[in-house]
């Protein structure tokens, strides 16, 4: 008999000149396959062993909530850790405490403890109007009755008060007083003002617009004063002067806060509206954010069940329906996310308002590992044994789901090295969970899905498995076979769905389209901006929040900058002198300083250093001693002892304020001024801290992002290792992201320390998308074209369940009431979707143009050209001998060849690496 098989060594000659990457994705391959087939073996042998160890693990976790510590400081969260402004604060601290009883708000290094309240008519008319000013006066006196009582002690507003003159300070109180009034309608009040700065008799100059907003409108000749709105601050005390000794008694000044709050939340005028605040109402808010928008968290995760078990049992018989694997799938997840919370209080590691996102985002990663499982599971022998067909699953899956895993939590504990130390917890938090979901999805959804085979083997029915399908009788095993039941619906519409792509015309199309895409989105980037005002992170109900809008809608906040001089020097001397009013020239000549407003001791100190040439400071002062006597303001300016002055402090104001990085640009020169004028100087402001946020934000997020790529890359390697493809990998993930900076910046958001959480998020999921494809698309084989339809066609459905599933759980955070939560449904539909397109259309092509090609994707090609010869050899021994019958035979051989499609897949034959490697070797 004639073989007629000479080119086939020919072949095998060539599958034998392998690169190194191919050898080297085989090798790793091959040893994954082994491990996570052995892996699947045992939970297909024993499920009922596995799916016990993540509730017993789980158990274990729920001992770390008896130590949970909530944090909800917002300077914590959000102020970059080692920031130069609280490091500065706390000098100013120690130099120049405050003190409460001649107390002076400029002069408070931070914002001290108060109670806020802003008037507005509710005709938004003139709030100088008598019956207007009567009713105000009601209000201011209701509020100063405003008492607690702690040890059985009441305590009033009079009693917690910071005091100037044994009088309460109360900002903005000078509206209530009769000669500012009489000033005002005698057309004397300009003696007593000078730019917008009142000085009463107590010789305490007041800032108009802070008390009456921006829109003030002041006649001096014709005694008229017009306002709509009026700020008063309370302003609190933390230490009392007892028996010679402070006593510290904040506790019971943030009891009056609450007690505050209380009065104007049940307050009601049918003449005034009045928006307040106090010094823990944005902590506090934070913390009613969660409360408030808990209940989506168990919203979510009913959908996903619900969704999960559509796309996984649309078709198919309810007696062999999987519908209760959905349910296993999201309880793992579930599972992941309540041991990932509980390990991580279990260590110390305290929770924050932005850990509260991570169950959105574990609920996509959990679902995604879930279809894959189950497409994996639906791809193997439904005749063999549930071990072996746990152990193909695995097989199958095993490296996409832990290199997705792996890549996410690289990227959220890269995210946990930033300045920011919200976002660190938030990373732990997040990196812990996805851990334990990963396992928790091959040990309890891997032992469900056992469970799920030994019913469908039994003819046991799936959902109540004491009950035999009687309408599957093993006679029907061959057909169920043959016509069984995919694992997604509508796969076979997608396989002709996607054909037209890697048609000649569809690569170029897709490959011009994405190539505008591309270019539009890199300019939509381009256009982003930063900034973040304070009172976005609270909810749009918040009394804060209404508060702050006020705030920035009727008056000017701007800053006052603290110039702390904190070493001894020869304030006598000239040229020291020189130096200082250089330093103030420079500062008010900044773009964005207010040229006009200066509060310092020495403009008005009666001191010139050419007066008193042979001074060696002991004239000086004397003189500084008696200019405290006469201008008592100064006071808590001017560190004195009998022979030095110590420290000293002067203030300039910022003449705008923009929320973003300018205003850390700003902060950065005056720094660099008070460098370059070599005095032992401090520039500080307690809004400095915001502004460096805003500031150290995009520096931030970049390095993230860049040492996020590179873990990625390295890790990516490890599991593919093949650069080509790699490459391809990380050049598809930048287009995303990309893409997804232009998408948010059309959404309206801009990039701030909430938006990098999201980018850090979004770094794991574009890495999603991308990985599964390739990974697919090396281990099929066939020509690129019909290796990139194989992968597409094996992950694409997968993926776009996994996408839409995770859309439509986050759907209800749209109509979330925080900021954080709103932005995170954006960021969420925005990356399932672009991730999405650029996996299941432009990756593929990609692929099919320039992936990865080795001789050992040819395997089934030659071996079926291999089978064709001997096949078509052997007929014409038999058309000699005359034995047609035997002829049929052989044809019909011929026909039933190894799969080489996914359709033919569907057969249930699956060559693993294991194969591959024997037949190159």
């Amino acid at each position: 008999m004639s073989t007629n098989n000479d080119d086939i060594p020919n072949n095998r000659t060539i599958l034998r000149k392998r690169n190194l990457f191919e050898y080297l994705f085989l090798k790793f391959n091959k040893f994954y396959e082994s491990q996570f087939s052995t892996v699947g073996k045992h939970i297909g042998s024993r499920p009922y062993v596995f799916i016990c160890i993540p509730f017993l693990l789980t158990g274990l976790c729920l001992m770390g909530f008896l130590r949970l510590n909530m944090n909800n400081n917002a300077d914590e969260l959000f102020i970059p850790v080692n920031s130069k402004s609280l490091r500065d604060r706390d000098i100013v601290a120690k130099l120049l405490p405050m003190n409460y009883d001649e107390y002076y708000l400029h002069q408070d290094y931070d914002f001290g403890l108060f109670g806020d309240v802003i008037f507005i008519a509710k005709d938004y008319g003139d709030i100088a109007r008598p019956v207007v000013k009567t009713e105000l006066e009601r209000i201011y006196n209701l509020a100063q009755h405003v008492n607690v009582t702690y040890n059985n002690q009441t305590y009033f507003y009079k009693d917690l008060c910071a005091k100037r003159i044994n009088t309460c300070v109360t900002e903005g109180d000078v509206f209530f007083r009769e000669n500012f009034w009489k000033r005002l309608n005698d057309t004397e009040l300009h003696k007593y003002m000078v730019n917008d700065l009142y000085t009463d008799d107590d010789g305490v100059p007041n800032l108009l617009t802070f008390i009456f907003g921006k829109n003030l409108k002041i006649d001096l000749d014709k005694g008229t004063l017009y306002a709509k709105t009026l700020k008063l601050r309370f302003n609190l005390r933390r230490t009392v002067m007892k028996n010679n000794k402070n006593e510290n008694i904040e506790i019971i000044s943030r009891m009056w806060e609450q007690a505050f709050l209380k009065f104007f939340q049940h307050f009601e005028s049918i003449m005034i509206d009045v928006s307040y605040s106090v010094s823990t109402s944005i902590d506090q808010e934070l913390e009613n954010n969660v409360n408030l928008d808990m209940f989506l968290v168990v919203i979510t995760f009913v959908v996903m069940i619900i969704v999960a078990t559509i796309c996984l049992s649309l078709r198919g018989p309810m007696s062999q329906s999987p519908a209760y694997l959905s349910a296993i799938g999201v309880l793992a997840t579930m599972l992941g996310l309540v041991s990932g919370f509980g390990f991580c209080s279990l260590i110390g590691i305290p929770m924050c308002s932005l850990v509260f996102a991570t169950p959105f985002l574990i609920i996509g990663v959990g679902t995604d590992d879930m279809f894959l499982i189950f497409s994996a599971y639906h791809r193997t022998k439904s005749s063999e044994t549930t071990s072996q067909r746990l152990a193909d699953t695995f097989r199958i899956c095993g490296s996409g789901i832990t290199i997705t895993s792996l890549t996410n939590i690289i990227a959220f504990l890269v995210g946990a090295i930033t300045d920011f130390y919200g976002i660190r917890l938030f990373c732990f938090y997040t990196s812990a969970s996805i851990v334990f979901c990963y396992f928790y999805q091959i040990l309890l959804f891997g032992s469900a899905v056992a469970i799920y085979n030994e019913c469908i083997s039994n003819n046991r029915h799936t959902l109540i498995s004491c009950i035999v399908d009687h309408a599957q009788s093993p006679n029907t095993t061959r057909r169920r076979h043959r016509h069984r039941k995919q694992c997604l619906p509508w796969k076979e519409m997608f396989v002709y769905v996607i054909t037209p792509l890697f048609t000649t015309c569809g690569q170029v199309i897709v490959c011009i389209v994405f190539l505008i895409f591309t270019i539009s989105a890199f300019y939509g980037a381009l256009q982003m901006r930063d900034g973040m005002k304070l009172g976005q992170l609270l909810s749009d109900k918040s009394y804060a929040n209404h508060y702050f809008d006020k705030l920035d809608k009727e008056f000017e906040p701007y800053p006052l900058v603290h110039f702390i001089i904190t070493e001894p020097i020869p304030y006598w001397r000239n040229d020291y002198m020189k130096r200082i009013r250089n330093l103030v020239k420079a500062a008010k000549e900044l773009k964005g300083m207010n040229h006009k407003v200066e509060i310092s001791w020495f403009s008005l100190l009666a001191y010139d250093p050419q007066d008193h040439p042979f001074d060696n400071g002991t004239e000086f002062i004397g003189i500084l001693q008696g200019f405290v006597n006469l201008f008592p303001t100064f006071d808590n300016d001017l560190l004195l002892n009998s022979t030095h002055l110590l420290a000293s402090r002067f203030y300039l104001q910022f003449g705008r304020v923009f929320y973003n990085s300018s205003d850390g640009y700003l902060v950065n020169q005056l720094r660099s001024l008070a460098e370059q004028s070599k005095l032992p100087i401090k520039v500080y402001s307690n809004l400095f801290k915001y502004y460096e946020q805003m500031y150290e934000v995009i520096p931030n997020i970049i390095q993230t992002f860049l040492i996020a790529i590179e873990a990625m890359y390295i890790a990516t390697l490890i599991i593919i290792p093949d650069l080509q493809s790699v490459i391809i990998i990380i050049s598809t993930m930048l287009m995303i992201l990309v893409s997804l900076v232009a998408t948010l910046h059309a959404w309206g958001i801009q990039v701030s320390s909430v938006m990098m959480v999201e980018m850090v998020m979004s770094i794991g999921f574009c890495s999603d998308f991308c990985v599964h494809i390739v990974h697919a698309f090396l281990t099929a084989t066939g020509t690129r074209k019909e290796r990139a339809q194989q992968a597409l066609i094996n992950m694409g459905m997968p993926i776009l369940c996994a996408s839409l599933s995770s859309i439509i759980g986050v759907l209800f955070l749209g109509l979330a009431q925080s900021y954080l939560f709103r932005t995170f449904f954006k960021t969420m539909v925005s990356i399932m979707i672009l991730g999405a397109v650029h996996a299941l259309c432009f990756l593929p092509v990609i692929l099919s143009l320039i992936g990865s090609h080795w001789p050992s994707h040819e395997i089934d090609k030659l071996q079926q050209n291999s089978s064709i010869q001997m096949a078509t050899s052997t007929n014409k021994d038999v058309q000699i001998n005359g034995h047609n019958i035997e002829e049929n035979k052989t044809k019909k051989g011929k026909l039933q060849r190894a799969p080489d499609t996914i359709e033919e897949e569907e057969t249930d034959d699956f060559i693993p690496t294991a194969k591959l490697m024997e037949t190159v070797t």
